[in-house]
């Protein structure tokens, strides 16, 4: 016997991921953006890996352990600072919030090398069109 289609049902569910499904596209391009520090380049498949400019110099302490730091990684503030503004069905913000030299580092400005780590980007745009179909074939 055919299975029978409870609208009801089917409508109360899409109300719920209405709901909840831009805070966790939101936490997905924040995840993608985050990807940024473990792979020193923003991730964009239209251009590839933008890979991040090398550090000029090493530091002093770099020179006496040996050891190479990360890129963008002295105390963890701007990576800490990325974060879901708002997630609403009209916009989703995500941004480092908190940190004046955010700016100059993901552009580039006032003569420092662009070290992006937040923009737009196909592979999260492809990301979260699969994340919205899945969820639409889930619910029908």
């Amino acid at each position: 016997m055919a299975k029978r289609f409870n609208i009801p049902k089917k409508i109360q569910q899409l109300q719920r991921t209405k709901a909840t499904l831009p805070r966790v596209i939101g936490n997905m391009a924040k995840n993608h953006f985050l990807e940024s520090w473990r792979n020193e380049a923003f991730s964009d498949t239209s251009t590839g890996s933008n890979p991040w400019a090398a550090r000029k110099t090493a530091t002093k302490q770099d020179r006496r352990t040996g050891k190479r730091r990360n890129l963008l990684v002295q105390s963890g503030a701007l990576r800490r600072s990325v974060r879901v503004g708002s997630a609403t069905w009209s916009a989703i913000r995500v941004g480092s919030y908190g940190i004046p030299y955010a700016q100059r580092h993901n552009r580039g400005l006032d003569g420092m090398p662009q070290r992006q780590f937040i923009g737009s980007s196909a592979m999260l745009n492809k990301k979260i069109r699969a994340r919205l179909a899945n969820e639409i074939k889930r619910i029908i």
